[in-house]
C-alpha cells in the first residue's frame, strides 16, 4: 500500500493486535517499510506515516506532506497529528534521529519526547548514518572521507547541535539502534547496532548466470563524495582499458526502477568512504552478486558479532582497482561470492527475523 492512502490494519480473524507500533516520520534507505510490513506478517499492528514524499523510495501507509520549511499550518497540523497518535499508538519508532515537533536546522529539538514519555508510550530510535554522524569526530578518528573541506563554523555548530540532540533523545528513548557501526563510538552506550532490515528476501531472487560479451559493473550512489564515485568511476574506465567492461550507474531514479538494472550486474561496489555496507549492497548480495566495499576492520573488531562471515570483498581507494580486476579475471570466485552473499543476506538480513527481535524488544518492560 503506497501513495497517500489511509490504511487501517487488523490482524487476522479481525481482531485487534494489542501492540500499536507507528514508524516515522520518513521512509529513508526503505528500511521502515520493510521492517514494518516484517511485523504486520507477525499479526502486529504497525504503520510508516511520512512527512514528505522520498523521491526514491515511495512505500508508506501515509504522506502527511508537510513542507521541508518551517511555517505555522504545518506546525498546527504536527500537534495535532500527534495528539492523534497518542491515541492510537503505544509505540513510536523514529528513523533519522526525527521526530513530530522537531527541526533540526531551526532549533526544534524532540519537542514531543517529554509529551509521548508523559503519555506512557515507548520511544525507540534507529540512527541511519548522517542524521548522527559528526564531522569533526570523523575527521579526527577516520580521515576527511566524504567531508569537503575546511572545517567551516556551521561544521561545528552542526556538529554540537548533533550532539544536544543525540543526548535528549537518550534521556528519553527506551531502546536506540543505529545501523552503521562507526555510529557507535559517538551514541550513547546504550545503542544497539542492528543489520540493515531493507530487503525482501523472498521477493528478490538471485540473479541467473548469464554470458555476455561484457563484465557489467553496478554502482548506484546516493551522494557521489559519500560512495566515492569518482574513483571507483576512474578504476573503472582504466580496467575498461584491457577487460570487456561496462559501467552501470544508477542515480536519481525510483527504487522499483533501479532493481531491474540491477539484476544486468556481474560486479556490484557499494562505497569507499564511510566503512559499511549500505542498503544497496544487501540487496546486491540478496541477487547473489559479489560484492565490493570499503569495511572498516577497527569497527568490524569492536560492534559486529558477525564480522568473519560478511561476504563483501574489502577494498579501499587504493586497493579497489586491485581487488575488481581479481573479480573481473575470475568468473568462479564471482559465482562462489555471489552464493555465500545470498546466504549471509538470508541468515542476517531476514526482515522477519529482525521485526521478531524487535516485537520482542518492544513488549520487554
Amino acid at each position: 500500500m503506497n501513495g497517500g492512502t489511509e490504511y487501517f490494519w487488523r490482524a487476522k480473524g479481525d481482531t485487534i493486535s494489542k501492540l500499536r507500533i507507528l514508524h516515522l516520520p520518513c521512509n529513508y534507505g526503505n528500511a521502515p517499510w520493510i521492517l514494518s510490513r516484517a511485523e504486520r506478517k507477525l499479526d502486529i499492528k504497525s504503520d510508516l506515516i511520512v512527512f514528505s514524499h522520498h523521491p526514491f523510495y515511495k512505500n508508506y501507509d501515509r504522506n502527511l506532506a508537510f513542507e521541508y520549511y518551517l511555517n505555522i499550518p504545518d506546525m498546527i497540523k504536527k500537534v495535532v497529528f500527534l495528539k492523534w497518535a497518542l491515541k492510537n499508538y503505544d509505540i513510536f519508532h523514529f528513523n533519522t534521529g526525527a521526530t513530530i515537533l522537531d527541526h533540526f536546522i531551526w532549533g526544534l529539538n524532540y519537542f514531543d519526547l517529554p509529551l509521548i514519555k508523559k503519555a506512557g508510550k515507548k520511544i525507540v530510535v534507529t540512527y541511519q548514518g548522517s542524521d548522527a554522524r559528526q564531522k569533526d569526530y570523523f575527521i579526527k578518528h577516520f580521515g576527511w572521507g566524504p567531508y569537503n573541506r575546511p572545517y567551516t563554523w556551521r561544521d561545528k555548530l552542526g556538529d554540537i547541535n548533533k550532539r544536544m540532540r543525540i543526548e535528549k533523545m537518550a534521556k528519553y528513548a527506551d531502546h536506540i539502534f543505529c545501523y552503521n557501526p562507526d555510529l557507535m563510538h559517538i551514541l550513547p552506550k546504550k545503542t544497539e547496532f542492528m543489520p540493515y532490515p531493507s530487503v525482501d528476501i523472498h521477493a528478490i531472487k538471485p540473479n541467473l548466470i548469464q554470458k555476455r560479451n561484457r563484465i557489467m559493473i553496478l554502482h548506484a550512489p546516493s551522494k557521489r563524495a559519500v560512495k566515492g564515485t569518482d574513483i571507483i568511476i576512474s578504476a573503472i574506465k582504466r580496467l575498461a582499458k584491457k577487460y570487456p567492461l561496462e559501467l552501470i550507474l544508477i542515480e536519481n531514479m525510483p527504487h522499483d526502477k533501479a532493481l531491474e538494472y540491477y539484476k544486468k550486474a556481474d560486479i556490484a561496489v557499494d562505497q569507499l568512504e564511510i566503512g559499511w555496507y549500505g542498503g544497496f549492497a544487501v540487496e546486491t548480495m540478496a541477487m547473489g552478486i559479489p560484492t565490493i566495499c570499503f569495511l572498516r576492520n577497527d569497527d568490524l573488531r569492536q560492534f559486529v558479532s558477525f564480522k568473519k562471515e560478511i561476504p563483501i570483498v574489502n577494498a579501499n581507494k587504493d586497493s579497489l582497482e586491485r581487488v575488481l580486476q581479481n573479480l573481473i579475471q575470475d568468473s568462479v570466485l564471482r559465482k562462489k561470492i555471489g552464493n555465500k552473499s545470498r546466504k549471509f543476506v538470508e541468515k542476517y538480513h531476514d526482515p522477519i527475523s529482525i521485526a521478531q527481535k524487535m516485537i520482542n524488544i518492544y513488549q520487554a518492560k
